[in-house]
């Protein structure tokens, strides 16, 4: 029953919105029908973590951070613009922390959107974290376990983003923000602290983290039926304010499949899917320039978005300005809110684009547990498996892969 309850309460901060007089009736239904005991002290839990206008929640930070609680409010205004203004934050036990200011503005009818049943969509924000112990291997395909070492990084970003439907199959849109990093190392007794054994040949930005410009225009192709698809493909430009020496430019493609097999009455069973997903990254920098290494793509666990990306390996274990990966993966609900779930992954990290190659991919796979809510899947229990470096555990809120 405790189990059930606590992951009763991590799903309840992905649902809908509770009003005050659901949360009075479902927690006063706790004392006055005991015959439905288990049932309403769920019901009660989901609305104290989905209040309108404020509640707390459980947040997964970043992979190896922890899940912290915090709180999230929230200002809803409706009309021709819809404004949902939103302020949160959350630090976890190993004080991982990250908060957020953020208003989304939609409007359903602004400019043609060519039949599409999605909005124009708009977000302001301001987004700022602190990683007090980070995992950092080197950079490249090939770096050893033996090598790890720990950095520290605070980091803010402030501005906006944009979608607009042009059709019932593409949007487009776009990023425009400051990131203003601050990486140091971790002096604490027992650690291997990143400045003691890399320099800026190994880890470029390890001595100096410039504000950058971010800006990204992308596009996004999605298909609903028979099979579910979302392909996303930006371009990013990330621009050094200081010297330009870490000015540099990233295509990155993430392209999702889900697959329904059963098909009741015709319609998906979402509780049993194939997800099938490929990400491509290429990056492009000129003679005497470098990434810094905090802005480079990362395998292995999940990466710092809390992405799954090829689980048998530790979180964030390779790390290069290039990727590719491809990621399988089996869900099904067995009984009531439980599920199973089987994966394969396989990809690859490069100094550059060349260098990727299929036979150099390095392969995992695992098995593990979910739990189901509203046809989604909220919370994940897993082994990977097939690294040759032990077994990778994970236990928390469910993170990118399937998601659309």
């Amino acid at each position: 029953m405790r189990t059930r309850i606590l992951l009763c309460l991590i799903a309840a901060t992905l649902l809908h919105a509770a009003s005050n007089d659901e949360l009075k009736r479902n927690c006063g239904a706790v004392t006055s029908d005991q015959t439905k005991l288990l049932s309403n002290l769920e019901s009660c839990i989901t609305d104290v973590f989905t209040l309108d206008t404020i509640h707390p929640v459980a947040e997964s930070i970043v992979p190896g951070g922890g899940t912290g609680p915090g709180l999230s409010l929230t200002l809803d205004k409706r009309g021709d613009w819809r404004s949902t203004f939103n302020v949160n934050g959350a630090i976890s036990l190993r004080e991982f922390w990250k908060s957020e200011m953020k208003d989304t503005l939609i409007h359903r009818k602004f400019f043609n959107a060519g039949g599409s049943t999605e909005s124009f969509v708009t977000h302001l924000y301001v987004r700022a974290r602190g990683l007090p112990q980070m995992p950092y291997y080197g950079i490249g395909p090939h770096t050893s376990t033996t090598s790890l070492v720990n950095f520290s990084e605070q980091d803010t970003s402030a501005g906006l983003d944009l979608s607009h439907p042009l059709a019932s199959w593409l949007s487009v849109g776009g990023t425009f923000e400051g990131i203003f990093p601050d990486i140091n190392g971790v002096h604490s007794p027992g650690i291997r602290s990143i400045d003691q054994y890399f320099n800026e040949a190994t880890a470029p930005g390890i001595l100096k983290q410039p504000t950058t410009v971010h800006s990204e225009i992308f596009a996004r192709l999605q298909h609903a039926d028979p099979i579910e698809f979302q392909y996303r493909v930006g371009y990013n430009f990330f621009h050094d304010t200081d010297t330009g020496h870490y000015s540099f430019g990233r295509l990155h493609a993430d392209l999702r499949h889900n697959i329904y097999f059963e098909r009741p009455n015709g319609k998906p069973n979402r509780t049993s899917v194939l997800s099938i997903r490929g990400v491509l990254s290429f990056s492009n920098f000129g003679s005497g320039k470098a990434i810094p290494f905090y802005l480079q793509e990362t395998l292995g666990g999940s990466d710092i978005n809390n992405d799954a990306m090829l689980r048998g390996f530790a979180d964030y274990r390779f790390r290069g300005p290039d990727l590719a990966m491809i990621s399988t993966q089996y869900e099904r609900e067995v009984w009531k809110w439980l599920g199973l779930m089987a994966f394969y992954d396989a990809g690859q990290v490069a100094t550059s684009a060349g260098s990727l190659s299929f036979s150099d991919f390095r392969h995992s796979y695992g098995f593990g547990v979910n739990v189901w809510s509203a046809q989604k899947v909220v919370f994940r229990a897993y082994v990977g498996l097939g690294s040759g470096e032990g077994v990778h555990k994970f236990f928390g809120l469910a993170p990118g892969l399937p998601g659309m």
